[in-house]
């Protein structure tokens, strides 16, 4: 059974709500990651005019192992924009995917993100919309089922 958490979030007019996924930063080399990253982060100066919410759907990197006090090298434009994002009031929310599962504070501690491992109910303005990254949701897909464990 999946644990499905709930949020509920009040748009004001004007005010808008991001998702994307699957940027899969590092991925597959360091020379196309950057141009990626680059176009990433264009794309957040973009949305910072009207975003209430960034919500980040899974596999950002390809690969994303966290440790007590250390994290991957790389990717610092795209950390350095969400920092800005973060600091203008920007809420962002990160769900874990089948390449960076083992996301931990990381990002709680350093851009007061909140980290989602399962889906999410989320109501907005009384719609209701269920965010997941989708790996593991369906009947089979034991590989991913049973590394989550």
């Amino acid at each position: 059974m999946v644990k499905i958490n709930d949020l509920s979030i009040q748009l004001q007019k004007g005010e808008k709500l991001y998702f994307a996924s699957d940027f899969h930063l590092g991925l597959p080399n360091l020379e196309e990651s950057q141009n990626r990253e680059r176009v990433i982060c264009k794309w957040l100066d973009e949305i910072k005019t009207d975003a209430r919410a960034l919500f980040l759907v899974g596999d950002v990197f390809d690969a994303w192992f966290e440790y007590k006090n250390v994290v991957p090298k790389g990717f610092i434009r795209f950390f350095g924009k969400l920092a800005e994002l973060s600091d203008q009031g920007i809420s962002i929310y990160i769900f874990t995917g089948n390449h960076d599962l083992w996301m931990k504070d990381y990002f709680s501690k350093e851009l007061n993100a909140v980290i989602f491992t399962s889906p999410l109910v989320l109501e907005a303005n009384s719609k209701r919309l269920f965010v997941a990254h989708g790996d593991g949701l369906g009947p089979k897909d034991y590989g991913y089922k049973f590394l989550k464990k």
